[in-house]
């Protein structure tokens, strides 16, 4: 059978007599400029690049000429950037162009780009990149707290913490404010301390992890954990949803009377005037194994494990009735580590216990 070809040639006729891009009457339309990125974070005397361009409702690329950026907040400069997408023949590319912006003063700045009759105002936060705090002490004894005092402008989260060269430090008390708060630190700790959980007034939605400018040089001298619970030394017991901590340098060098086995011990007292539950959280450097025990008699004849049983960060809980106790830091295996830190949570006691 014989095809018609006649609803074909309608069908080209039809297509001819269109003609063009049937897009051409949305291209160009909806103009604005882009930047890449919005919105702009650079550190304190550092720059970042932020490319502009011209597109229509499309994202078609469009040719145009920026301008040098205008309304240029005062903690930032921007610039052009000359050296950007150069070509063979030494020109630049007409659809682009990149700014250099750099951060002089921490804050919320911004600035604007202007071309082809459009407008773009860039918001820009210039990050710290350490805070001028103030310490209480520089040089704290072993287990003194340090209240830390933020400038003005600057407060601490509820859940701030303190990092040292040696590790986290207990924090003591944040002030309700949020203007500075108290910490141990780590014996032998120097250096600047990282402060996270810092709010900046210009950027409150985004807490800040950041060096202080001051640097700490902690004492190293120990609290003294002993080799018998005869001259064990008091260490502090929390009141009710209270904590307190202690870190010690010590030796283990005392006889292990726990029956856990160990190679070593170190004990301290402590007394319980409030029945309760008392979470204890020991840890320590390097790689050895140490036990928490706590003894409810001097001679560590009846006591009980006080560990999670797994490597450090060792963690249990105890009920505890009014009464003295001794706690033992046991060093089950391995090389004495440079010290340990033990915490001790306070909360009340579960119906029934």
């Amino acid at each position: 059978m014989t095809r018609s070809k006649c609803g074909l040639l309608l069908l080209l006729a039809a297509a001819t007599a269109c003609g063009g891009d049937p897009t051409e009457s949305f291209r160009e339309a909806g103009q604005k400029i882009v930047a890449n990125p919005s919105v702009v974070f650079v550190d304190q005397n550092t720059s970042v690049f932020v490319v502009a361009e011209l597109v229509d409702s499309q994202g078609n690329q469009l040719a145009t000429t920026f301008d040098d950026p205008t309304d240029v907040g005062s903690t930032i400069t921007v610039v052009k950037d000359s050296t950007f997408l150069e070509t063979t023949n030494g020109t630049t590319l007409a659809t682009r162009e990149r700014f250099v912006v750099t951060g002089l003063t921490p804050s919320s700045s911004s600035f604007t780009i202007t071309g082809g009759g459009h407008s773009l105002e860039v918001p820009v936060s210039v990050l710290p990149t350490s805070v001028a705090a103030t310490f209480s002490n520089p040089a704290p004894a072993v287990n003194e707290p340090v209240t830390i005092t933020l400038p003005e402008g600057y407060t601490f989260s509820a859940d701030a913490t303190v990092e040292s060269s040696l590790g986290a430090g207990f924090i003591q008390s944040v002030a309700p404010d949020g203007t500075s708060l108290a910490v141990v630190i780590p014996p032998g700790s120097t250096g600047p301390l990282t402060l996270s959980g810092v709010t900046a007034a210009f950027l409150p939605s985004v807490p800040l992890t950041i060096p202080s400018v001051d640097e700490v040089a902690a004492s190293t001298t120990p609290l003294a954990g002993t080799a018998t619970t005869a001259t064990a030394p008091e260490v502090p017991v929390p009141a009710l949803d209270g904590t307190s901590s202690f870190f010690d340098t010590g030796t283990w060098t005392g006889a292990d009377i726990t029956g856990d086995g160990g190679l070593g011990a170190q004990y301290y007292k402590f007394t319980v005037t409030e029945a309760g539950k008392y979470n204890f959280l020991m840890d320590w450097a390097g790689g050895a194994d140490l036990d928490p025990v706590v003894c409810f008699d001097a001679a560590c004849a009846d006591g009980a494990f006080a560990g999670s049983g797994v490597d450090h960060p060792e963690e249990g809980e105890l009920t505890l009735e009014p009464g003295t106790y001794y706690f033992a830091s046991v060093l089950f295996d391995g090389a004495p580590p440079p010290f340990f830190s033990l915490s001790i949570t306070h909360s009340a006691p579960t119906t029934g216990d």
